[in-house]
């Protein structure tokens, strides 16, 4: 696809800039293959340019008109200067070929941009089934538990009504694929998987694992942030030495001071390294440093349903997986015979997969083996090619010149 032209512009209003899946995954594989591409996303700031890997971006920030974080969505939504109007009127002004979209909330951008007179081609990328996140991610009692569900189905309805407007619908699982293949067809839904694009290597000097697990993504209590801890808590009375690293943002904010009071209340604040996320290309060496994966989910509808990125990447750097024992996460430990499932709220039972896997040289050097071995089907070239496929197909007969 020499000297192609094709204007592709990614939107997103609740991805940073360098997200792994959008920029070093996607957007990456796209410039590289000839199409420029533009990155509008939601930020604390306004700002433009164009990254060092080539990415045109332009941030906008997101005002706070009212303290009602409700009504500051609504007003987002609607008044003139507000995030949604503003980015679709930075979208318009591009006139890209392809709009591609990630976020629940750019639906309402999306559709106003399908019927631009250039009638460009839309592509809604699904990362989250947003209804169970709605129900799982948002405490509520009485009554608002009522109102919580009501507004989640209505978003189950309206976000499969828009989708029926789009191109093509990328979904990162099979669950969600076969979700939106029920109203907008088969032909419509493709899955991109999450895989891996990190390069494994070794770290020149190092002679010892520094941590012993490692939990690496977005840290929530239902990730299982507070069992984990639980589980250090009964581990450290045979390995006094053992360190977990979790690694990644805290959601909400105030969890890493919980966290730092819960290990120091419970004398294992040596045990328990809390580092905040890191360069995307900085991660590797912490999974160099690492020993095993976690992946300590509570059981709530949304943590059955996603794939998370994080199974693969342990694969890639031979770290054998302590999983959640339901979802996607079980079915690629029993698969490939890479780790041991647990009960996610049984601390005693992590604690005692744990301590197996350390001290069980055999079986560590097994799964271990197992997971690289495991890591060569599950890397972002092959997702590359199919994504560029979907693209070619979509634009490649209606490619315009500059």
């Amino acid at each position: 696809m020499s000297n192609n032209p094709v204007r592709i512009c990614m939107m997103a209003d609740r991805h940073k800039l360098y997200d792994d899946r959008i920029y070093w995954k996607e957007a990456i594989s796209l410039a590289r293959h000839g199409y420029s591409v533009w990155f509008i996303l939601a930020s604390d700031s306004d700002d433009r340019g164009v990254t060092d890997e080539g990415i045109n971006f332009i941030k906008i920030k997101k005002k706070v008109f009212v303290k009602n974080r409700f009504l500051n969505f609504f007003i987002n939504t609607y008044h003139p200067d507000g995030l949604y109007q503003r980015m679709f009127k930075e979208a318009s002004i591009l006139e890209a070929d392809v709009y591609h979209f990630h976020d629940l909330n750019v639906n309402r951008v999306a559709l106003k941009l399908k019927k631009l007179p250039s009638k460009p081609k839309i592509i809604y990328d699904v990362h989250e089934p947003f209804p169970e996140n709605i129900i799982d991610y948002n405490k509520t009692t009485g009554i608002k538990t009522l109102l919580k569900k009501c507004y989640s189905g209505y978003i189950r309805w309206w976000e499969s009504r828009c989708s029926r407007r789009y191109d093509v619908i990328i979904t990162t699982e099979e669950n969600l694929r076969d979700r939106f293949a029920m109203t907008t067809g088969n032909n419509k839904v493709e899955i991109i998987f999450n895989y891996t694009d990190m390069i494994p290597g070794e770290i020149p000097g190092l002679k010892e694992k520094i941590y012993d697990a490692v939990y690496s993504g977005g840290i929530t209590e239902l990730r299982g942030a507070f069992r984990i801890l639980e589980t250090v808590k009964l581990v450290v009375r045979e390995m006094p030495a053992f360190k977990v690293l979790f690694l990644g943002s805290f959601f909400p904010p105030q969890l890493k001071d919980q966290m730092e009071k819960y290990a120091a209340e419970n004398k294992i604040k040596d045990n328990v390294i809390l580092k905040t996320e890191v360069a995307y290309k900085d991660v590797a060496q912490y999974y160099r440093q690492s020993k095993l994966g976690l992946g300590i989910f509570l059981p709530v509808p949304t943590h059955r349903i996603i794939l998370q990125i994080k199974i693969f990447e342990y694969f890639n750097f031979g770290l054998p997986i302590i999983g959640s024992n339901f979802g996607h996460i079980r079915n690629y430990i029993l698969q490939n015979n890479a780790g041991i499932i647990v009960d996610p709220e049984d601390p005693a039972e992590i604690a005692k997969a744990m301590i197996r896997m350390l001290t069980d040289e055999n079986l560590y050097s097994s799964l271990s083996k197992n997971a690289t071995q495991a890591s060569a089907n599950y890397q972002w070239p092959m997702m590359e090619e199919k994504l560029i496929n979907i693209y070619d197909s979509l634009v490649g007969i209606e490619i315009k010149t500059e």
